[in-house]
């Protein structure tokens, strides 16, 4: 008999759509997909749940599985053109890396970039947030995120309602960071 991993069933899928929605409500708060991804990753349960027909996404970086890329039954496309991006955060972005911002229009059509590194929660890099859904300030531990990412990101969503949203993941963590979210860091 034919076994289909959780992160493929919808009521599954619901529960992790429900958690990243609270992460979006609440910038920075750091959610477990302890439960719902065995023996999956944190990666794949996010795009099986937000991934259909109808997007693109970009996984220059080969983090998916090309099994998972059949499942998962999204166009791939280029970082400018795709809505999901999905990039190994330990490494430093490319210089000119471009994505897309939206347009003053249609700023909802700014892409989602979707960071995996090692670990949310601890490291020695430490982000200082604040904005909607955030009391007063946040301030979170990475390890294994490149800071120029977060560079990026300022620099891109300097101008909103432009600009790209983040969601950072480890191996069985995540969290949300929009871009109304104001981020501090020091290199």
């Amino acid at each position: 008999m034919l076994q289909i991993n959780s992160i493929w069933q919808p009521q599954t899928q619901q529960k992790i759509f429900r958690k990243l929605l609270h992460c979006f409500s609440f910038p920075g708060e750091i959610v477990s997909l302890k439960e719902e991804i065995r023996p999956d990753s944190v990666l794949v349960a996010i795009l099986s749940t937000i991934l259909d027909q109808t997007v693109t996404w970009n996984d220059e970086d080969n983090l998916v599985e090309q099994s998972d890329h059949l499942l998962l039954q999204s166009s791939l496309d280029t970082t400018t053109n795709a809505q999901y991006i999905v990039k190994n955060a330990f490494n430093r972005p490319i210089d000119n890396f471009e994505i897309n911002l939206g347009d003053l229009s249609n700023p909802e059509e700014g892409a989602t970039l979707i960071l995996q590194g090692e670990s949310i929660g601890k490291g020695d890099f430490k982000l200082h947030l604040t904005g909607p859904g955030i009391l007063n300030s946040n301030t979170i531990f990475l390890q294994g995120f490149d800071p120029h990412w977060f560079t990026l990101r300022n620099q891109w969503n300097r101008n909103f309602p432009l600009g790209v949203d983040l969601i950072l993941v480890d191996t069985e963590q995540l969290l949300a960071l929009p871009r109304t979210t104001i981020i501090s860091f020091n290199h």
